[in-house]
């Protein structure tokens, strides 16, 4: 199966329940020599519930790369009580963790890539960081928060208030 691409992997597997995707790039510069690569990262886990295992495939441009196991699959609760004021969540979880946690947010925002430079010797990177940002609100009453992510990761979790 590793080896595969997307197209034959998705014509014997169930619809995922959850799917990411960054295109990620990285390009060094030394002296007037410039060197530039591209990286499609895609990620498709499928839950099937609490008496079967959760399995992540990843795929690196539009290959399987990796077949995991996330343990047994959740029973989501609708509601998700623990996640109502972002307690349940934490700076570091991945977006499969905030789904797992907190299940499909209100909004999923694509924020485009940060670019992060460093510098050793005489050669300089520049990588891309997709950033995605995802909203969730559990009621009118409540307040929301926002999951700031970077690829793929929380780098920070803010609180919302929507209009009253």
């Amino acid at each position: 199966m590793i080896g595969q691409g997307m197209a034959e992997v998705a014509a014997v597997c169930p619809q995922p329940t959850l799917k990411e995707h960054r295109d990620l790039w990285e390009e060094l510069s030394e002296g007037q020599k410039k060197t530039r690569s591209t990286t499609t990262y895609d990620r498709w886990v499928f839950d099937t519930g609490p008496q079967e295992f959760m399995l992540s495939l990843v795929f690196l441009n539009g290959k399987l790369a990796e077949i995991g196991n996330l343990g047994y699959g959740s029973m989501r609760n609708p509601m998700m009580p623990e996640c109502r004021n972002g307690e349940g969540l934490v700076v570091g979880d991945t977006m499969v963790d905030a789904y797992l946690k907190c299940g499909e947010p209100l909004a999923r925002e694509k924020r485009g890539d940060k670019i992060v430079v460093s510098v050793e010797e005489e050669v300089t990177r520049r990588t891309s960081v997709a950033v995605e940002e995802w909203t969730y609100r559990y009621g009118p009453e409540l307040p929301g928060y926002t999951l700031h992510f970077e690829n793929g990761v929380a780098a920070e979790i803010r609180p919302r208030e929507f209009g009253k």
